[in-house]
């Protein structure tokens, strides 16, 4: 394996629950992946200084972050399949397709 060989993204959702899930089973098969998350929405600015009122309801705050997992090309079709059993063991973790953004 190179360290500088392309990588390509299997799982890009704003689903933590089940991007946990798919980073163990991914680390249980051996594969190494990048992952990780980043933020979707910009800061909410304004009077109260970025304080956002969906924050304070009683669900708690919201999650604003999209989660990500790249892996190398040479295990691009072991990973797809290990992401593909460990969905389809954990069909409560998935969200409605409104929410998701992006699914490969």
């Amino acid at each position: 394996m190179s360290l500088f060989e392309k990588k390509e993204t299997i799982f890009q959702e704003r689903n933590k629950p089940l991007w946990s899930k798919i980073k163990e089973g991914l680390k249980e098969a051996g594969i190494k992946a990048s992952c990780g998350s980043y933020d979707v929405e910009p800061p909410f600015v304004g009077c109260g200084c970025k304080l956002d009122v969906r924050d304070f309801s009683g669900n708690g705050k919201i999650d604003r972050k999209m989660y990500f997992i790249d892996v190398k090309l040479s295990q691009l079709e072991q990973a797809r399949s290990v992401m593909e059993q460990v969905r389809s063991q954990n069909l409560e973790l998935e969200l409605d397709e409104k929410v998701k953004v992006s699914y490969y």
